[in-house]
């Protein structure tokens, strides 16, 4: 009889090696299998990763916008693995989306009126504004939240167009938001055989990359228009210095005449202006100017108007006819919704005779010391620039006075009347001739000086709203 005991003995420790190796391959399946999950989750981490560093580095190293819309769209479909991805931006002006920027395997997203080819249509959208409506970039805007659109065709922003929709795959979707306003939608884009990877935790990731980019994207333009602000300065800087040479810093030395000149700009480039120019011999002109406005437009204004002066002053004894001369030069320069005010004065250094045209600036006032009494000068005048000639010329007329010894002569700009406190009251054309006929003794920079601490006084700190000049003309006594 043969023993079975040794076969039966031999088949259990074969099947129980089978066993063994079978669980032995499905641990090493198992091992292989983490291993590779973990290798996919430390990629994936990377490109993560790659991706924030790329925004980062955009940013630091004042990357135009166009590369920033690159790195975006690009970094985007690279850590999502999708097929294409697409950028568009909202421009408020015109209430459009504006392609950033379309990887070559994008999907269509919207659709186009005027053709069928896919091949147009890809082109077309990678140049043309869309609405705000359009497609499932219009349904992410609507929403405002990311979503998913596993069949681009079955959407009914695009199925149920007119035009029917060409394309295929499936699609995620962001609005872009930054400091609370929407600024655009990024959209990435697989085909229809991979629509299963986008799964609720891809969204999940696909929106922290969006906010990422609604960051990157809103931090480049305030770093931009930071930049932009600071060469402004400098140049505003540089005009203001330009400028400060422009308006004299000394008075003419004129036997028997003192004057007192001041200009307080209220931004870096001051509209006011105010100079001396030798006519003749025995005589100085006086100039005081206001151009509508503030700034660096109404300091090129100011600038032409100096030059012009400048070119013409010793040609007429007229200061009327110099300005309508002036008038005519610099209107074709000047825009329609500016002019310039201007009180022209000749002084003759003997006789102590002044002719004065007023161009529709403030009137001048004149103290008569004999009488202790101020007098308003007004004669009729149009602003610089209104008119291109004819009416200028027929409306402005010279005045003329004479300045015995202690007589005053002062010019000014609205920014001294219309300075104004935290309560919003002006000096005022009043306060300033109650001022000066209780000051009008002193001497003519005295006089100037003591006007713009009143002035100060009075506004306390309130801002200054204007430009603030005067002119103070003085006979002195024999």
């Amino acid at each position: 009889m043969i023993d079975l005991a040794p076969y039966l003995l031999l088949g259990i420790a074969v099947v129980g090696l089978i066993v063994v190796w079978l669980q032995g391959r499905q641990a090493r399946r198992r091992l292989a299998d983490s291993e590779l999950y973990r290798s996919e989750q430390a990629a994936g981490e990377q490109r993560v990763h790659d991706f924030l560093h790329h925004l980062g580095h955009s940013i630091s190293q004042d990357s135009t916008r166009q590369h920033l819309y690159q790195v975006i769209t690009e970094g985007v479909q690279k850590v999502t693995q999708s097929a294409g991805a697409a950028l568009y931006l909202i421009d408020y002006e015109t209430g459009t989306l504006l392609p950033a920027h379309l990887t070559a395997d994008c999907a269509q997203l919207v659709l186009d009126p005027m053709t069928d080819d896919p091949d147009k249509v890809a082109r077309l959208l990678r140049r043309e504004p869309v609405s705000l409506t359009a497609g499932v970039l219009g349904d992410a805007l609507r929403q405002q939240e990311p979503l998913i659109i596993p069949d681009l065709a079955a959407q009914p922003s695009l199925a149920e167009a007119s035009r029917p929709y060409s394309g295929q795959g499936a699609a995620m979707l962001a609005p872009l938001v930054h400091a609370e306003q929407l600024i655009g939608v990024l959209a990435v884009t697989v085909s229809r055989g991979e629509a299963q990877q986008y799964s609720a935790k891809a969204l999940y990731l696909f929106s922290q990359l969006a906010e990422q980019s609604s960051f990157a994207l809103g931090n480049l333009d305030a770093h931009h228009q930071a930049e932009q602000k600071k060469r402004m300065e400098a140049e505003l800087e540089n005009a203001k210095e330009v400028q400060r040479v422009l308006i004299p810093t000394q008075a003419p030395d004129v036997p028997g005449l003192a004057f007192y000149g001041y200009n307080l700009a209220a931004q870096k480039v001051s509209g006011d202006y105010f100079d001396y120019t030798a006519v003749s011999d025995n005589s100085t002109g006086v100039v005081i100017a206001d151009v509508s406005g503030k700034g660096m437009a109404a300091g090129l204004i100011m600038a032409t108007f100096r030059s012009a002066l400048k070119a013409i002053a010793g040609l007429s004894a007229s200061p009327a006819e110099s300005l309508s001369q002036l008038n005519k030069m610099v209107y074709p320069d000047i825009r329609d919704d500016m002019f310039i005010s201007a009180i022209y004065a000749h002084l003759d250094h003997d006789s102590g005779r002044v002719t004065l045209a007023r161009a529709g600036h403030n009137p001048a006032y004149y103290y008569d010391a004999a009488r202790q009494e101020i007098h308003k000068v007004k004669p009729p005048g149009l602003a610089v620039g209104i008119d291109s000639g004819e009416i200028f010329q027929s409306i402005i007329q010279d005045h003329e006075l004479t300045l015995a010894p202690g007589d005053k002569l002062l010019l000014y700009t609205d920014g001294i009347i219309e300075a104004h406190n935290k309560h919003k009251d002006e000096f005022s054309s009043q306060r300033l001739v109650d001022f000066l006929q209780a000051q009008a003794t002193l001497p003519a920079r005295a006089l100037g000086k003591a006007i713009l601490a009143e002035i100060a006084d009075f506004v306390q700190e309130a801002p200054q709203s204007d430009d603030i000049t005067l002119v103070v003309i003085e006979r002195l006594p024999v």
